[in-house]
């Protein structure tokens, strides 16, 4: 988070409140052109199984983030913004991470255009 609010200076931002919805209503699309980050979810799988105690787990944890602006007006700046959202991944501070990963989905929905994207690390216990 703290990548994207040093480097989102244009007309797209990183919010900073939490969580990214109130009740029924999201956030990310009360208010356009700020970038809402969910809080991380962390899952535990086996990732190499020994016959003897050492067994290896990997630990991926997710991170959501939610992105809306206006379809028909899309600001100037949405490409590079969503470059720099791309690059965070690569900015982790996360010790021990072997993998970085980063997807994301466009929704039109009537005249809002949508950004889901996630971010998944994972590291090796």
């Amino acid at each position: 988070m703290a990548y994207l609010s040093a480097n989102l200076s244009g007309t797209i931002k990183c919010a900073s409140e939490l969580p990214w919805a109130q009740g029924d209503i999201v956030l990310y699309r009360q208010n356009m052109k700020r970038v809402y980050l969910d809080e991380p979810q962390t899952s535990q799988e086996a990732f190499v199984e020994t016959l003897g105690a050492l067994d290896l787990a990997r630990t991926t944890t997710t991170v959501n983030g939610y992105l809306a602006v206006d379809a028909k007006n899309k600001p100037a700046d949405l490409e590079s913004a969503l470059v720099i959202i791309k690059n965070a991944k690569d900015m982790s501070s996360m010790s021990n991470v072997f993998r970085k990963e980063f997807d994301y989905s466009t929704e039109i929905d009537k005249d809002v255009m949508i950004y889901t994207f996630e971010y998944r690390f994972s590291t090796i216990n």
